[in-house]
């Protein structure tokens, strides 16, 4: 069943939404991991410092493996 044969470059999307997806959802578990573990522990000044270099690392988690050939396994799956 092809849901996208009406749109003409829906095919080759197809392997782009799921990385995408990833790149959503990776940082905010990361951010959501630290958090949960910290959020009691650091004074509130730090906490909050070092939420966006927590996010930051979240999108290299992503970014590394996209960049090893999970675009690639994407991609091969459709």
């Amino acid at each position: 069943m092809d849901i996208f044969s009406w749109f003409p470059i829906g095919v080759r999307l197809l392997y782009f939404i799921p990385s995408m997806i990833l790149l959503i959802v990776v940082p905010f578990v990361c951010v959501g991991l630290y958090a949960a573990i910290f959020s009691k522990i650091l004074p509130c000044k730090i906490y909050k410092s070092l939420l966006f270099p927590i996010a930051l690392l979240g999108f290299f988690i992503w970014a590394i493996p996209m960049n090893m050939g999970f675009y690639e396994f994407f991609r091969g799956m459709f």
